[in-house]
């Protein structure tokens, strides 16, 4: 945590600098790393300042809300999803190698995948020993570890063969640009969005089943009102109007559901802001919508047309502790009007249309409370706004707080 800027970051630590050696060493590191911020790209954490001291020295970086490449692996992916995952990973590394610069990932540990898929470096520091037969390694273990759920990465043998004289950031890059090209395969499947009173079944909703599941929503929206009320001291005079179906219920002699147990607060490990199409609006206030201080706000560009017109949407995805059960979101925001669905996280490179739709809301001013259709641990969720709130110039939606509550 850099206390003066009151922010986090991440740190390269450079050791023994006590020698003449060591001395050299540091210098070394630091004149390597500088060519590192003279390519533009995203696959690479800004270098922030390289901070030369007594007993250790370091290279700051921009911190970048993500996940190991290990933990990134454990979810499902695909041939595409692993190429667009690490494909602006492997366009960094040619354009270095092609400038006679590395990007030090011989150690694959430097590479996370941030929440939106990318794999990165998050920890930037060139050593001495740095070659370029080492970040090819590295990046071919990056891919590796990437593709080990995938059943068939045949597509991706260049990168999962052991490294020979073929083996190149050109040959790398190629293989993977013309895996990326590729539109998605029509059989992809695209989620509906889930109306705000609506459950995510297909069941006629007179029947008991059906209606059960309208009470279970009903008893975690009204649940949920509760708690963000104890939450942030917000009065919501009208509940949802789920509980006319729980009544439903009653008279057709299903037994009431018992009541839910209390919801907890859980608290996300970071967000960024996702935007699959053009670039992320105000994407490093990404924070501001989860930093539990309602005076303080993530917004998005003030757009002249609606969505889709310009891009598809935009939003931000979240970090949660692993595998958390959640029962309701709720979302403080004085924009009232915009369409916010509460996703699943996109794949490792993957795109919007990847992801399912657990529930969703049209924001009213003040705070709005989202419950879930499905109860599946979950290590992250995006919150994806479909459609703007109307403003003064446009359409813009600001998100002044985010919670979650299982």
């Amino acid at each position: 945590m850099d206390r003066v800027l009151d922010r986090e970051v991440a740190l390269t630590i450079i050791d023994g600098v006590s020698t003449q050696l060591g001395r050299s060493s540091v210098n070394e590191v630091f004149a390597r790393t500088v060519v590192l911020g003279q390519v533009r790209t995203a696959a690479v954490a800004s270098v922030l300042d390289m901070v030369d001291g007594a007993s250790f020295s370091a290279v700051v970086a921009e911190w970048i809300p993500s996940v190991s490449v290990d933990e990134a692996s454990a979810g499902s992916t695909s041939v595409l999803g692993v190429a667009r995952a690490v494909v602006e990973l492997a366009d960094a590394m040619r354009s270095f190698h092609e400038s006679g610069a590395v990007l030090a990932i011989g150690d694959a540990g430097r590479v996370r995948v941030s929440l939106d898929g990318i794999a990165y470096v998050a920890f930037p520091g060139t050593p001495a020993s740095s070659e370029r037969d080492g970040d090819v390694r590295g990046f071919c273990r990056v891919v590796q570890t990437l593709a080990a759920g995938v059943q068939s990465p045949d597509a991706l043998g260049l990168m999962t063969r052991r490294d020979g004289p073929e083996v190149t950031a050109v040959a790398i890059t190629d293989t993977l640009r013309g895996i990326v090209d590729q539109p998605l395969p029509p059989e992809a499947p695209v989620p509906e969005p889930i109306s705000d009173a609506e459950p995510a079944t297909q069941d006629d909703p007179t029947r008991p089943g059906a209606l059960a599941a309208f009470a279970g929503i009903a008893a975690v929206a009204v649940a949920m009102l509760g708690a963000i009320g104890w939450l942030i001291g917000t009065a919501i005079a009208d509940p949802p109007t789920f509980e006319a179906v729980a009544s439903a219920d009653e008279t057709n002699g299903v037994g009431a559901p018992p009541p839910p147990p209390p919801l907890i607060p859980v608290a996300p490990g970071g967000a960024a802001v996702y935007s699959p199409q053009q670039y992320p609006d105000n994407a490093l206030a990404g924070g501001l919508a989860i930093d539990g201080n309602l005076e303080t706000a993530w917004s998005t560009d003030t757009y002249m047309q609606q969505f889709p017109q310009f891009k598809n949407g935009v939003g931000l995805t979240v970090a949660l502790p692993v595998d958390t059960t959640l029962r309701g979101v709720w979302i403080a925001s004085p924009s009232a009007g915009a369409r916010v669905e509460i996703r699943t996280l996109p794949p490792v490179g993957g795109a919007l249309e990847e992801t399912a739709v657990l529930g969703a809301a049209t924001l009213q001013s003040g705070v709005t409370p989202i419950a879930l259709v499905a109860s599946a641990p979950y290590s992250g969720l995006t919150v994806w706004i479909s459609a703007q709130a109307g403003s003064e110039g446009g359409f813009r939606t600001e998100l002044s707080e985010v919670g979650f509550l299982s």
